[in-house]
């Protein structure tokens, strides 16, 4: 009887031939590998980073003075550095929901057509690039002229808005207005220094003296 022969035992790889194959099979699992790294890793990341907390909107300003001072002189200039207005006031306190100040005991320069006029009042506020000006409570207005029996003018009252780049005068309350001789009274008052126009509204008195020539 015939004996079957066994089949010849395979000689076992050598050493490079196995590297070889390892290396051949990482390689092939190496895109998938990557890819669950990253998946791991985003995941990680995800529950690790806290959540970002709902900002709150700012409290709106409130109208608290933020800075103050005392006896103190602000002046404002035109483009080409001319002096606008000057105000020396008491105290003052600026506030920064309106970023106004408010002044106390005010006493205002305004320059302007080579003319000077003060302004003094129980209170002030003025703007923050200082083109207006409101004066509030026993309000005297002088403007000297070229001739004292003429051009001088004085208004009185208790409120007065001051336009800086206008040059406009506007009051709401009434006024008493004297110039040269000559009394006005009225309910309301705008002013156009620039064009040397005086609207008078309301209730309006005046009383005119009429000019005497000298001998």
């Amino acid at each position: 009887m015939n004996k079957l022969l066994r089949p010849p035992l395979m000689e076992q790889p050598g050493l490079m031939l196995r590297l070889h194959l390892w290396s051949e099979m990482f390689m092939a699992y190496l895109p998938m590998l990557v890819l669950m790294v990253l998946f791991l890793f985003s995941v990680w990341l995800v529950r690790s980073v806290p959540r970002a907390e709902q900002v709150q909107p700012s409290a709106p300003p409130t109208h608290v003075p933020d800075y103050d001072f005392k006896n103190f002189n602000l002046k404002s200039y035109e483009m080409n550095g001319k002096l606008k207005s000057s105000i020396h006031g008491v105290y003052a306190e600026h506030f920064q929901d309106t970023l106004n100040t408010e002044i106390k005991e005010p006493f205002v320069l305004i320059y302007s057509n080579e003319r000077v006029m003060s302004v003094k009042g129980k209170k002030a506020i003025v703007n923050e690039d200082g083109s207006q000006v409101q004066l509030i409570g026993q309000i005297l207005l002088k403007r000297e002229g070229v001739n004292f029996e003429k051009d001088d003018m004085q208004i009185s009252g208790e409120f007065l808005h001051f336009f800086g780049n206008t040059d406009l005068l506007i009051s709401h309350l009434p006024v008493n207005i004297v110039r040269g001789k000559n009394l006005f009274k009225a309910d309301k008052l705008e002013a156009d220094n620039l064009n040397q126009v005086y609207t008078l509204k309301g209730r309006v008195h005046a009383t005119l003296v009429p000019e005497t020539d000298k001998p």
